[in-house]
Order: structure tokens, then sequence, then C-alpha cells
């Protein structure tokens, strides 16, 4: 069960709360000023009386609110006067046509609807089928089963489809000329066009054509029409019937304008209040979260109820304060990889370390003394001497930054990004905070070094491992059935985390994984297996280069000249560099990106993707 947490929403203080993801219908709740141009379209509408039938679309991306905006174009409709009615083609699947048609025509008024059904039958002409669906429309029977008869012979039947459009001409001429006022309009909503296959979306476009293009209608279509192209073409549409698909039965296309940056903030701000989370919010929050959203309200409330659900699932947040857990679910979404290495336990306290060369560069550029000095000389260069002028500084900073993290001179830049990590930094309880970000979801083992059972054929460290054991067969290590990965860290055996083991479990999806602790685990099983990929560390007891070294060592000996990819905590221009230079053919800090690599691999000869174990 989900529990009620400190903050203050409009639905009472003391409460934080998830926002919900439905479309605004009132303009009460609407924040992005979509109510003025939905009054402004229904204007169009009405005064268009004598143009009718006509189709207006509606063209935004996800989650930039077209159902929305139809929504309130509804209610202001419905408050004029104005039948409406909605179909999601959605929803409706492979019966669109089926659904699209009945919901017009059950939106009559029975009286037309019963004249209808006199005067057809009077006629000899009609067939069975259509005099039951009408006798079905007109109220004589609504049985589910009869109507899914009906339909299905109706379906196949080209005489009785153009006895259908004969009937929907003449009932919307009675319902038009029926009102007290001339110029009657029935507005018909087709939402989530740009969701169905292309199949789907033809046939929704071509009712309204053939059978439903009569006096008095108005489609209102909500649609990207960039995915609506695409799901066409994908579906073995042509290009040319993707760009006809709406040209076809739309006369006013409708554009929804990005918000700009005054209207996303106060959208950030509206949605934040009624979540609970406003005043966890400082001056540079809002802005960021609505650039780094792309303005998309949708992402905005799925980010705000991200903060909601894990602070209410989580009690030990409770601990460290809404606020810092603000700040890290930012840096979990819109700095992803920034996140990934803050957590790593190997990354050290990498915010600090940020912030510190922030000021550093800062010094630097303005031709000042940077502080502290140990700074250089902890990342192994050496600081600039007491007297450096401008120039010998910035090349001291240049050194720096081959040694550490190849984002840092980038988000260095990003101002949202200092103040975001600045802000937390200042959090009462930050390094309890960053202890339980890097080990508070740590699995260890039992106080046992023995790596997870599973990685069959893996060396483990201490008494029994190393130079003296003896390797089994080479059959044993790497069974010829799929691409074969041998992966070089003591960490992962020694101290598994949840990442790690995450990692490991999806690269044993798409290889063979052996994983051994040292360099000389490694050279007994190259001495009787050759992997197709080797994956490696770089740093080892302390030395920086250890697993270069060792890498290198392999490469000049024979023991090993197949692919290397260099898996570490981060990655620094001077580690590309030496990666380069013993051949390695990527280095990386990402799990995704590792995996994607051993995806490339090719098969070995006489072995096949079903064949791996």
């Amino acid at each position: 069960m989900i529990r009620a947490v400190t903050g203050e929403t409009s639905s009472g203080p003391g409460r934080f709360v998830v926002l919900n993801d439905q479309p605004v219908e009132i303009a009460e709740d609407d924040l992005l000023g979509a109510s003025e141009t939905a009054r402004g379209l229904v204007d169009l509408i009405t005064d268009s009386h004598v143009s009718t039938p006509f189709t207006i679309a509606i063209d935004a991306g996800w989650g930039m609110g077209k159902s929305s905006l139809m929504r309130l174009m509804r209610t202001e409709l419905e408050q004029r006067g104005t039948p409406t009615a909605w179909f999601n083609a959605w929803t409706s699947g492979p019966d669109a046509l089926e659904v699209l048609i009945k919901t017009v025509l059950l939106t009559f008024d029975r009286n037309i609807v019963r004249r209808a059904y006199h005067r057809l039958m009077k006629r000899r002409r009609v067939v069975g089928a259509l005099r039951v669906v009408i006798s079905v429309l007109a109220g004589v029977t609504r049985s589910v089963p009869v109507v899914d008869r009906i339909w299905q012979a109706l379906s196949v039947d080209a005489k009785a489809r153009n006895e259908i459009r004969e009937v929907v001409r003449e009932m919307a001429e009675d319902w038009v000329n029926d009102g007290s006022t001339g110029g009657r309009q029935l507005v018909v909503f087709v939402d989530d066009l740009d969701r169905c296959s292309g199949e789907v979306a033809l046939t929704v476009c071509e009712a309204i054509k053939l059978y439903l293009d009569v006096p008095g209608l108005v489609f209102v279509i909500g649609c990207d029409q960039a995915v609506l192209d695409a799901k066409v073409r994908e579906s073995g549409g042509s290009a040319a019937q993707a760009r006809d698909l709406l040209e076809k039965i739309v006369q006013v296309n409708y554009r929804t304008p990005v918000p700009d940056e005054e209207l996303l903030r106060h959208l950030v701000d509206g949605f934040a209040a009624r979540s609970g989370i406003r005043h966890l919010l400082g001056t540079t929050e809002p802005g960021l979260i609505a650039q780094r959203t792309s303005r998309n309200p949708r992402r905005i409330k799925r980010l705000i109820n991200s903060f909601v659900l894990e602070y209410n699932l989580s009690p030990q947040w409770q601990r460290f304060g809404a606020s810092a857990l603000v700040r890290v679910v930012l840096l979990q979404h819109f700095y992803p990889g920034f996140y990934r290495s803050l957590t790593n336990p190997a990354s050290g306290d990498l915010v600090q370390e940020f912030l510190t060369y922030h000021r550093i560069r800062a010094a630097c550029r303005a031709g000042q003394r940077p502080e502290p000095a140990e700074f250089f000389t902890q990342h192994e260069v050496t600081p600039p001497v007491p007297t450096a002028d401008r120039e010998e500084l910035l090349n001291s900073l240049h050194l720096l930054e081959q040694e550490l993290p190849v984002s840092f001179p980038e988000l260095v830049l990003d101002s949202d990004f200092v103040s975001l990590l600045g802000q937390l930094a200042e959090e009462e309880h930050f390094g309890s905070l960053l202890d339980h970000l890097q080990h508070g979801w740590r699995t260890p083992l039992a106080g046992t070094a023995e790596p997870p059972q599973g990685w069959a054929g893996a060396l483990q460290p201490g008494a029994g491992g190393g130079p003296e054991q003896q390797p089994p067969p080479a059959q044993q290590w790497f069974p010829r059935t799929g691409r074969q990965v041998l992966w070089i860290d003591q960490d992962v055996l020694i101290r598994p985390d949840a990442a790690n083991e995450k990692l490991l479990q999806s690269i044993e999806g798409i290889a063979h994984l052996e994983v051994v602790p040292d360099l000389a685990s490694a050279r007994q099983l190259l001495q009787v297996s050759k992997p197709d990929l080797l994956i490696s560390d770089i740093r080892r007891d302390g030395d920086p280069y250890a697993r270069m070294n060792a890498l290198a060592a392999l490469r000049a000996d024979g023991t090993y000249d197949g692919p290397v990819i260099i898996y570490t905590s981060r990655v620094t221009p001077s580690r590309i560099k030496l990666a380069e230079q013993i051949g390695a053919m990527a280095i990386t800090s990402d799990p995704e990106v590792l995996q994607d690599w051993i995806q490339r691999l090719p098969f070995p000869p006489g072995t096949s993707p079903t064949a791996q174990s």
C-alpha cells in the first residue's frame, strides 16, 4: 500500500500524490492555456455550419495535449448545445469501420432513425441484412450477437454498403433540418488515430470519406501525422498513400505549438503544486524539468510521479529528505550517464570531484591560482607553480581534464547541472546519501568470497586459485555453442553488487561467460581455449594502469590477440588513448553499450545463435 507522506497539495496538507494521465476536460484544470484555443476552434466549427461536411486535424506529438484540447473542445460544444460523439480509433481495433459508423448513427435522434426505417421498409430493393441493421438502430433489437452477424454480412456485401451510404445521408439530412433552427451539426472526435496500425488508420479515413461524408457532420481527428505516415508505410502502404491519407479528408490542419518558456514554467509549477512537491523545487529546477523533458507535459507528469512513487515506497528516503530525492531523481532522469557513474562504488565521491573541478576550472580561466593543489596530484598531474601565468594555468587544466571523466568538460558548461549538483552536495545528510546510492542495494554473499552460482568454470580467488591450479579441459571452459566471453575482474567475484549481477545475467543471455579474478587465472584459461572477446577493467590494487599493462603483455607474448573491451568505472581521455594503444575495440562505463558490443560479435564458425548455451 502506498503511504501518505509529508507535503502540500491541492488535495490537502501533508500529502504527496500521483498525477493522473487523463486528458483535461474543463478550463479550471487547464495549465497550458488550451482552453482559449479550444474556444477558437469551436467558434470556427459553429460559424462554418454551412460548410459541412468537413474535417479538422489536431496535429501534435505524443504527450503534447491533443486529447486534452479535443476534450476541452467537446466540453465547449456541449455547453453551446452542439451534440458530439467520441470515437477512439486505437481501442476499436480491427472493427474500426463498424464501431465508427455505429457511433455516428446511434447519435441521431430516435425519431429520425424510425422515419428512416419506415422509408427503407418500403424499398423492395433493400437487402435483408440491411433491414435488420436498421431495426437494431431503431431499437427493435439490441442483441450484440445479432449485431455481430449483421455486420459480418455487410462486410462482404457491396450492395449493402451502398445502402448504408444512402441511409446515413438521408438520416443526416433529416437531422440537420429537424432542429428549430437550420444548420445543426454533429461533431465527431476521432482520437488516437496515430496509435493504430496503418491498416486501421486507412480504414477509419476511408470510412469518413466514403460513408460519413454527409451534411451536418464535422470530424475532429487527433494524431501525430508524422507517426501516422510511418505507420502506413510500415503496414505496406506506399509513400503516396501515407501522404494522401489525411489530405483527402482534412480541410483544416491545426498544429499545436510547443509551449513557450513562461507557459512551461507555469505548467511545471502547477503539476508540482498538485502533487505536493512545489516547495521542494528551487529556482532552477522548474526550468530544468521543462527543458529536459522536451517541453512535453506527459513526460513532466511522469517525472514527478517517479519521485512520489519512490518516496512512498522507500522508507529510507524519509531519512534523507524529500528535497534530496528530488535532486537524485532529476540526476537519474536527465543525466543518466553521470548518475550511473555516481552510484558505482569505485567512483568515489563524484559530486565533490566535479564541484572541485568546476572551481579549479573557473580559477584557471580567470588567471588565478587553483585550490586545492592536491586535486592535481590526486589525479597524477603536476599542479601549476604559484607563479604560473594564465597560459600555464590553462595548460595544467588541460592536463587535468585528461584524467577526469570525459563528460566533465561538457557538463561544466551546463549551469542547471552545476546548480543541481551544488544543491545536492549541500544536503544535510549528503555523505550518508552517497553511501546509500553506492552501497545500499549491494548484496554480499554471506561473508564468502565465492562467486554466485551459475558462472561455471570461473576461477575463484584465494586458496585453490591462482597459477598453481590446473585448469579443466578446454571444452568445460568454453563449449563451442556461440559467442564466448572472458571477463577479468576481481571485484565482480569478491564484491558483487546488484548492478553487476544484472549485467552478468544479461551477458549470459547472449554469450557463454567466464569470469576470472586476475591475469594469472586468465593466462591459464587462454592456454587451453580462446574466447571471442576479452573484457577487463584498468585499475587493480591501486595501480591505475595495471590491467592495461597486463593486456599489453598478453598481446606482446601472443597469448591473446582477439578483440578487447575495457569496461571501467570512468572513461577519461588518457584512458581512451591507452585503450587505443593496446588495440581495444572499445572503452566504456555504460553496461548497455557493453552488451551492444557483445551482440555485434560474429558467431564462431560452426555455431549459430540458436546453439548458444
